[in-house]
């Protein structure tokens, strides 16, 4: 498909504003359980969607097959003419973009079975019984083209994700997300294996949970998680919205000092890239710096309403191969990052007198969006901490919390950071080990 005559026929047809996203996409797949491969799959693809706007009003078209691509867009040009004006757009971003190159050495996979098996043979080696989980490696060839820019990368990526169980069911769990082949030792399936097989090793003979005030250290998946609802309500859009716990807040002490957070999609991670869905340069920014919000994430159009630039945030949060409309007019964060501690989790966690371990949480919901107020269902690892050391596996918490007062009350975070992904609850996170104090436990009636 070509990107650039999509975009001079929508101008023909009668749009004022353009914006064509291209993907072509070779991903593979590979789905392991009971120690075993149970499928693997390939998918080959490429699709177009183009946001087409006519005085302030707006629609999306998706396309793939090519054949269409003119009828489409001349539809969909008439379709937007009889619409209501958008008061969520203000136009694409409209300056010429000139994105540095990602700088990462991109994996060269064909085939995931070696991997597969690493990751397999890596729990097993902690005596666990079984190993079941994931490996996807996704190769796209990005093209994004409005009045203003032509802009084309590859980005590339490999999410591992390895739940094993031990004798008595009870499993352990990890999953991280690299793109740089420097990280296959580090952070591959090797190392997410064995992470998975050490936590269900220790998951043995569960304690029912006392409920109460406790110290907390969160695994960097757990912790990611967190952050995950930390970046989507930075979303200019969720504040507008009402849905942000950061409304109102700007320039104000929203978590501890020691927390400073960046988008950064330039990391060498599952979600990087050098420009968004509407042409904007992807870069680095600080969004909290030390406990204070410094900024929101904002396409052209709600920097606009904000009276800011736009930070480059113009992608739909459901990922590379999703439709531009919501991309471009609800921003999304590209890859949350939290600067590391000094000590690493060892130091750390020997210094805790009393506290709870968590390996991984899921379900987190929302009683009050706009406060903060919330509860998750943490998994996959839960350890009573006595004296600095792990003493028992528990089952059956749920934390019950507010978002804000858990940010201000984490005291230390690890030196260690590192990549999670998984199952939406954790989207592409950079994150530490995180101590947190004073986090409310209830039992998961």
């Amino acid at each position: 498909m070509d990107a650039e005559k999509a975009v001079k026929l929508a101008l023909e047809s009668g749009a004022d504003e353009v914006s064509v996203k291209i993907v072509e996409r070779d991903d593979l797949q590979l789905r392991f359980s009971n120690n075993g491969f149970d499928i693997s799959n390939r998918w080959r693809s490429e699709t177009m969607s183009v946001l087409v706007a006519v005085r302030g009003s707006t629609t999306g078209i998706d396309i793939t097959d090519p054949s269409k691509m003119e009828e489409k867009i001349r539809k969909g040009v008439e379709f937007a003419r009889k619409l209501p004006k958008n008061p969520d757009f203000l136009g694409f971003y409209d300056k010429k973009t000139s994105p540095g190159k990602l700088d990462f050495e991109p994996l060269c996979l064909d085939d995931l079975s070696e991997l597969g098996r690493n990751a397999i043979d890596s729990a097993l080696k902690h005596g666990v019984k079984r190993v079941s989980g994931e490996l996807y490696f996704a190769r796209h060839s990005v093209t994004v083209a409005t009045n203003h820019n032509l802009l084309s990368e590859e980005r590339s990526h490999l999410i591992a994700t390895v739940r094993a169980f031990n004798e008595e069911g009870n499993p352990g769990q990890a999953s991280t997300h690299i793109a740089d082949s420097s990280d296959m030792e580090r952070f591959g399936p090797a190392f997410v294996g064995d992470k998975a097989g050490v936590l269900a090793d220790s998951n043995k003979g569960l304690k029912e949970v006392v409920e109460g005030r406790f110290t907390v250290l969160f695994d960097p998946l757990c912790f990611g998680s967190v952050m995950t609802e930390v970046g989507n309500a930075l979303s200019a859009f969720s504040v507008d919205s009402g849905t942000s716990f950061f409304g109102g807040k700007m320039d104000e002490e929203v978590a501890s000092e020691i927390i400073t957070v960046y988008d950064d999609p330039h990391l060498p991670g599952a979600n990087m890239g050098s420009f968004d869905d509407e042409g904007a340069p992807a870069e680095s920014k600080t969004v909290i710096e030390k406990g204070v919000l410094m900024s929101y994430l904002h396409t052209h159009s709600t920097a606009k309403k904000h009276g800011v630039g736009s930070t480059g945030n113009a992608k739909n949060s459901r990922g590379p191969l999703t439709s531009l409309p919501m991309g471009t007019l609800i921003p999304a964060p590209w890859q949350i990052s939290v600067k590391p501690g000094k000590r690493d989790m060892e130091s750390i966690l020997a210094d805790i007198k009393e506290g709870i371990y968590m390996a991984n949480t899921w379900y987190t919901r929302y009683q009050n969006k706009r406060s903060g107020d919330f509860s998750t269902i943490p998994r996959d690892g839960i350890f009573y901490i006595k004296d600095g050391e792990i003493t028992e596996a528990w089952g059956g918490i749920r934390i019950s919390e507010n978002m804000l007062h858990l940010l201000k009350n984490i005291k230390e975070l690890s030196s260690e950071r590192i990549p999670a992904d998984w199952w939406g609850e954790t989207k592409n996170t950079f994150v530490p080990y995180a101590l947190a104090e004073n986090v409310r436990i209830t039992k998961a009636r």
